[in-house]
């Protein structure tokens, strides 16, 4: 398992339609093995932006999950909702 975690900076006034786009995005991606473990929202620090947590399960299910055609029909929606976005693969450390 590898863990992506998109940080998104929102365009203001767009949260609602940001949480109605990834539900409808979700069971598009879950066709490739992501799963979301959590969407976040700031209360407090940059305002508009948003924290996703996904676990996948390797690192090219991201490549297979970016390039699904049905996932593309959702570009002109993501443009008008998203302003800046940042991707991070990361691995879980073996912590108890």
């Amino acid at each position: 398992m590898v863990y992506l975690q998109a940080s998104l900076k929102l365009r203001a006034g767009k949260l609602s339609d940001f949480i109605s786009m990834l539900n409808s995005v979700t069971p598009v991606l879950g066709k490739h093995g992501w799963k979301l473990l959590g969407s976040y929202a700031s209360m407090v620090g940059r305002l508009n932006t948003v924290v996703d947590v996904w676990e996948l399960p390797n690192a090219e299910a991201i490549q297979a999950g970016m390039s699904d055609p049905e996932l593309a029909k959702f570009a002109p929606q993501i443009s008008e909702i998203v302003e800046d976005e940042t991707l991070t693969l990361m691995t879980k450390l073996p912590i108890s």
